[in-house]
């Protein structure tokens, strides 16, 4: 017993049961497709199981038997072809469907067992089509059903249903199709909010809350699509390291809210100054990295010079007198192919330089001669204006 457990558990259930909440349509799509086919794979092997059963016994026809047997045989294999490639055809499974519920109806096997089976079949419709299309369809084929079940003097019954159980039987049907309905309605809704709260805390676990630029797990993130992307376009790449200028003062004479107000002004200059593509990390503490795509070192001074410059002349409004704050960058570049905590680590170098060159300059790496990058370069990575 506890073998078969673990097998179980270590098989397509435990695969379902553990699917992450936040996958994309694709993988979803895959999830529905297991859980139809396991779920079509156990129907045909329950109505195989009782055809051969009824065959045995000599109960109900023996031609409503011998369909019964063929259809659950087919299924049992296609469901299993299935289950194995992945891909279900829904289309296949509605028909399967439809055919045995009105099938069971009419000829009902043994007095109204028939009628139990298409009340077993019922939560799969919503489960194969979701609330919405699903309580469309079971209201037609409840519609169907009732026109097939409530006509005058029917022939095409080969079980005799009295008029108490046809009604008991729509009564039933419509009752268990509003439970379908509700509990198909709160799964989805219930999975579609704790997608949305798994998102939001991503995004809180990406972002620093302060500057609402990314942090360093964000960076981390990041990084694998956009040197993926790197390697399609010129393979090159650019970091710039910030660091606010006596930034403790600020702290120190006017306290650390208006330091936050500080920082969040200097995380919308350069969310304004860089591309949709490029990355602005809040690194740590007055530290800020841009990663630039497909640029290099001549065009990421020239962005650096502009986010100097523009820092140097704004003024924060955050006291009773304007605050003037100044940055020291360094700048870095190279091939994607190449190690990037090494560019990080030679920029943050350059950053230190900059400091030690009596701040408010660029500095880059491998030319810390250089007290501050040359006007008027130009700059590989079109900036937006």
């Amino acid at each position: 017993m506890v073998g078969i457990q673990s097998k179980i558990t270590s098989g397509w259930l435990y695969k379902i049961s553990h699917f992450p909440l936040d996958a994309g349509a694709e993988q979803g799509a895959r999830r529905q497709d297991v859980m139809i086919s396991i779920l079509m794979l156990t129907g045909s092997v329950a109505i195989t199981g009782v055809s051969i059963w009824d065959l045995m016994a000599g109960a109900g026809p023996l031609w409503s038997n011998l369909v019964t047997l063929a259809v659950g045989v087919l299924a049992f294999i296609i469901y299993v072809v299935v289950l194995k490639s992945g891909k279900t055809n829904v289309l296949l499974t509605l028909a399967v469907m439809i055919f045995l519920h009105f099938f069971w109806l009419l000829t009902g096997d043994v007095e109204w067992s028939g009628m139990l089976w298409c009340l077993v079949m019922m939560p799969l419709f919503f489960q194969l089509l979701g609330y919405r299309v699903g309580a469309k369809l079971v209201c037609g084929i409840t519609l169907a059903s009732a026109i097939v079940l409530l006509w005058p003097e029917p022939q095409l019954f080969v079980s005799s249903y009295s008029l108490d159980m046809r009604y008991r039987f729509l009564l039933a049907y419509l009752v268990l199709a509003w439970i379908s309905f509700i509990v198909e309605y709160i799964r989805i809704q219930t999975r579609r909010r704790l997608q949305e709260m798994q998102s939001r805390l991503d995004l809180q676990a990406r972002t620093d809350e302060l500057t609402g630029l990314a942090n360093r797990r964000g960076f981390k993130e990041y990084l694998g699509v956009s040197e993926q992307r790197c390697e399609q376009s010129k393979g090159l790449f650019a970091v710039i390291i910030g660091d606010l200028d006596n930034f403790k003062d600020i702290n120190d004479a006017h306290g650390h809210e208006v330091g936050d107000i500080v920082l969040q002004e200097i995380g919308s200059i350069l969310k304004v100054l860089v591309r949709t593509e490029d990355l602005v990390v809040r690194w740590g503490g007055e530290e800020f990295l841009i990663l630039l795509e497909g640029t290099d070192l001549k065009g990421a001074e020239t962005l650096a010079e502009k986010i100097r410059q523009k820092i140097a002349s704004t003024s924060v409004a955050a006291s009773d007198n304007p605050i003037y704050v100044t940055m020291s960058l360094g700048v870095d570049a190279q091939h994607s192919e190449a190690n990037l905590f090494a560019t990080l680590g030679s920029a943050d170098k350059a950053m230190y330089e900059a400091k030690r060159k009596g701040r408010n300059c660029v500095v880059s790496a491998g030319r810390a001669d250089m007290s501050e990058s040359q006007p008027g370069s130009e700059y590989a990575s079109p900036v937006q204006s």
